[in-house]
């Protein structure tokens, strides 16, 4: 499918999302299926990302998501269709009448089957198991979908399944195919498919996912997958361990404490860190949690609060090296160039700004300290100007005495776009390009950027200070034996994901 046709079907999604009725949703949903799901679907079939094989029955446990539905029995083809709805969709809409609209809609379709039948029963696993038992179980070539169904229900399907052994499917969606500011997948991302061991394979999806998330740094997501939020639990890893497995409810507590620890880090705030790091018996924060724990900015009423003149220069040195790691992070994990750039000029000017305060007489520092608490640091710009000139200026009636000029330092970095004899103004004025216009720059410039800050620290305290300073979270398998997660994980997700 070519660009063009992606960005119109990018279009037409979000016009059905926008125009959505949910307390008149069929109409809706036939608009979808004339207007969007053979394209998604056509899209998912060049991607190779639709069975390769149909089924004689297809068995549908219903919840509110339809289209990932339609999206199967297209794929699937079934000559029958099994409906299992719960007995009721919101105050208003029986299970009975949700089941006659979604046989409508799949009647609707290209090669709709030949017949549809449902079952309404009380939403529960025992229910789902008995039904399944019942209703399906001398029917050969049955795969049972499970998208977008209660984990109660899900749970059922699986017993069956694993008594049965009969495939599970499930309409999963790339996860570059979000839309980050609706929350929902564009259809084409759609990855349809049957698990083959589907009870296993179920219990440990969400593992291997907070695994992966954990490896990303992405410790809120990684957190709210395992325990919820705002103590919603439903839906979550904590709810379904603890039905079947009550004694590791501990264990994944103490995980979330530590993503909780690690969120707050990662998010520069140092001293809520390392509150929550002192509720987790046994567990060693990254440096700069440890050290700037008290010492770090805090924000009251849309203010600063304390900083500059609370710190030394070796506080400084343990920051700097943190944020080095994170931009790198950046880069590497989340690919968010634009981030990582701006971090690498600011982490520049607060480079530049210690130098000057390592210029003053020590019995000064902390004068100095304060007026930049009060007057905020120098403009980075005129610093530089100061410093490759090489001469004793002033800021704020404070002097600073300079022999000789700054060398060059960041003229031998090889295939640099910062190397000219004016590198350092020339990333502060992309850097100022770059935050007053909403482009997204290539990874190219934030290596170049991180490149040149690291070349600054380097100049600066001549020796590499990063080798004592823990800038990483602690490897998976690490988290797991501090937490004894290794009594209710398998090894295969206890070792640490490689890049």
């Amino acid at each position: 499918m070519s660009i063009i046709n992606m960005e119109s079907l990018e279009r037409k999604t979000r016009r059905y999302w926008r125009n959505y009725d949910h307390a008149n949703p069929e109409p809706c949903l036939e608009q979808y299926i004339d207007e969007l799901l053979l394209e998604e679907t056509k899209h998912a079939q060049e991607s190779e990302k639709l069975p390769d094989k149909a089924c004689d029955t297809l068995v549908l446990l219903v919840g509110f998501s339809i289209e990932p539905l339609l999206q199967a029995v297209y794929a699937y083809k079934p000559q029958k269709v099994f409906l299992v709805l719960n007995r009721h969709y919101g105050a208003k809409k029986s299970g009975e009448n949700w089941g006659k609209m979604v046989a409508r809609l799949i009647g609707r379709l290209p090669e709709s089957p030949e017949t549809i039948e449902q079952v309404v029963i009380q939403a529960g696993p025992q229910q789902v198991f008995q039904v399944l038992l019942t209703q399906v179980r001398q029917i050969e070539d049955t795969i049972i979908d499970i998208t977008g169904a209660k984990k109660n229900m899900v749970a059922g399907a699986f017993l069956y399944a694993a008594l049965a052994n009969v495939p599970v499917s499930y309409v999963d969606f790339a996860d570059d195919a979000y839309d980050p500011k609706v929350g929902k997948p564009y259809g084409y991302g759609c990855d349809i498919g049957t698990l083959d061991n589907p009870y296993e394979k179920f219990a440990l999806r969400d593992w291997e996912r907070v695994r992966q998330l954990y490896r990303r740094h992405k410790f809120r997501d990684a957190r709210r997958l395992l325990v919820g939020e705002d103590g919603k639990t439903s839906n979550t890893v904590l709810a379904t361990m603890v039905e079947y497995l009550p004694g590791s409810e501990s264990a994944i507590c103490t995980l979330a404490e530590i993503f909780h620890c690690y969120e707050l880090w990662d998010a520069g705030l140092y001293n809520e860190a390392a509150e929550q790091a002192r509720k987790i018996e046994c567990f060693q924060p990254p440096t700069a949690v440890e050290q700037l724990d008290g010492k770090w900015f805090e924000t009251e009423q849309a203010q600063f609060k304390g900083g500059w003149s609370n710190l030394d220069i070796s506080h400084f040195q343990v920051y700097v090296y943190d944020e080095l790691a994170r931009i790198s992070r950046l880069i590497k994990f989340n690919h968010d160039y634009r981030s990582a750039f701006l971090r690498a000029a600011s982490l520049n000017e607060i480079i530049v700004t210690v130098r000057m305060i390592t210029l003053s007489e020590p019995d000064k520092r902390k004068s100095t300290l304060a007026k930049i608490d009060e007057e905020g640091i120098p403009w980075a710009e005129w610093l530089f100007e100061q410093f490759v000139a090489g001469k004793t200026f002033k800021w704020h009636g404070i002097a600073f005495p300079l022999a000789k000029p700054m060398k060059d330092w960041w003229s031998p970095l090889d295939d640099n776009s910062f190397n000219t004899p004016e590198g350092w103004r020339d990333l502060i004025h992309r850097r100022n390009d770059l935050a007053h216009q909403y482009y997204s720059p290539p990874r190219e410039w934030a290596e170049d950027a991180l490149d040149f800050v690291q070349a600054n620290v380097e100049d600066f305290w001549r020796a590499d200070a990063s080798e004592d300073a823990e800038t990483q979270a602690w490897p998976w398998s690490e988290v797991c034996k501090l937490t004894r997660l290794e009594q209710y994980l398998p090894p295969n997700l206890l070792s640490n994901v490689s890049d």
